[in-house]
């Protein structure tokens, strides 16, 4: 068995904000930007996306066999609190997104996600920071597989107004 058939259960993390450059822009009050990067990750490739050294460095302690990090595509959309959207990843796969209606005193939003081939997921953002995991989303077969992941942010982080 290798190590992309091992994963049973996704690989969740936050990763710093250096990874990647954010989409500029202010977003409006009531409104929240969410960020998506689908990922495909080798054991046979060696290549890293640049951008993507700090998220290959992280996986890499649960998983050193994984070399191969091509960033795949990246969704920007900015949604309303309350909102559900589907992101998309590739080959024909998404990703649904929910921005929850409220943030929580720090200003944090609550996401829900619903990935492909796995439960849909609850939780709040850290500010600045991508929440990644592992799906059971396969593309290419051989020395070609690749596994998807994907990383999902969602901006700002503005706390709650005092009343």
């Amino acid at each position: 068995m290798t190590a992309m058939t091992r994963f049973r259960f996704p690989f969740r993390f936050a990763l710093p904000i250096a990874l990647l450059a954010l989409a500029d822009g202010p977003v409006a009050a009531e409104e929240v930007e969410v960020k998506v990067l689908a990922i495909l990750v080798s054991e046979e490739h060696k290549e890293v996306h640049p951008k993507l050294k700090e998220f290959a460095k992280e996986v890499q302690k649960k998983d050193s066999n994984l070399t191969g990090f091509k960033l795949a595509r990246t969704t920007v959309e900015s949604l309303d609190l309350g909102e559900t959207k589907k992101f998309p990843l590739v080959n024909g796969q998404v990703v649904e997104v929910t921005v929850n209606k409220e943030r929580n005193e720090k200003g944090r939003i609550t996401l829900t996600i619903k990935p492909p081939k796995l439960d849909q997921i609850t939780y709040e953002c850290a500010c600045d920071k991508f929440f990644s995991m592992a799906t059971q989303h396969y593309v290419g077969k051989g020395k070609d597989k690749e596994q998807l992941f994907i990383a999902v942010m969602a901006k700002p982080c503005t706390p709650k107004k005092q009343k």
